[in-house]
């Protein structure tokens, strides 16, 4: 799978160890085109890609780099909103439309414990509830990391993992696009927790249509 993947904006999330950290992540199971020149990507061609993942940060697009990521998506391109991405296209409510909510604020860094779950929005024919492929065989588990809250239709959501009752994993639809969005993963400490990596690998899986 080929991937665009979006860095840049607020020197927070923009430092070296969060690339490297992202890149180990990711690298061994995508081609992966990085950048944190997300404007000059965004005036390209995008169809090549796979999967477009946001890890921006309090950035501000275009209206017409805003249209060209939103057409990608609804046509098909995968989409992986990673943790300051909630925080980033504050321009565009459609954007925020697309991933399911906006960043209102988030908790000091501290010991979070992760809950997977299925959602009550989906069920099998039986009546049963459905678990994911993206969090199959991930149990409860703990990593210090930052805790956002995000305000959004969450009936629009699938819920896969809370923290503190709030969500911390969703995905939703979008035109013909699959979006997969995770608030976890502040810096290179909880980008390596194992559990976090699973969650970032097969969410993008999921969003380029190879997980199903």
């Amino acid at each position: 799978m080929k991937i665009l993947l979006l860095a840049g904006g607020a020197w927070y999330h923009d430092q070296p160890a969060h690339r490297r950290a992202l890149m180990a992540c990711l690298e061994p199971h995508f081609d992966v085109h990085m950048t944190h020149y997300p404007e000059r990507a965004l005036d390209e061609d995008l169809s090549g890609f796979d999967v477009i993942a946001d890890y921006t940060s309090w950035w501000e697009p275009s209206e017409a780099q805003c249209q060209a990521l939103l057409a990608a998506v609804a046509n098909g391109t995968g989409f992986a909103c990673l943790h300051p991405a909630t925080a980033s296209w504050m321009n565009s409510r459609e954007y925020h439309d697309m991933v399911g909510g906006t960043f209102v604020f988030h908790d000091p860094n501290k010991l979070l414990r992760v809950v997977t779950e299925p959602s009550q929005h989906y069920k099998t024919r039986e009546g049963l509830l459905e678990s994911s492929v993206i969090t199959e065989g991930i149990e409860e588990f703990e990593v210090q990391d930052e805790l956002y809250v995000v305000d959004g239709d969450m009936t629009r959501w699938r819920i896969l993992a809370r923290s503190q009752g709030h969500p911390v994993v969703w995905t939703k639809p979008y035109g013909k696009g699959r979006v997969f969005s995770i608030s976890l993963g502040h810096d290179e400490r909880a980008l390596g927790h194992p559990s976090v990596q699973q969650l970032y690998v097969r969410g993008i899986q999921w969003a380029g249509g190879r997980l199903d």
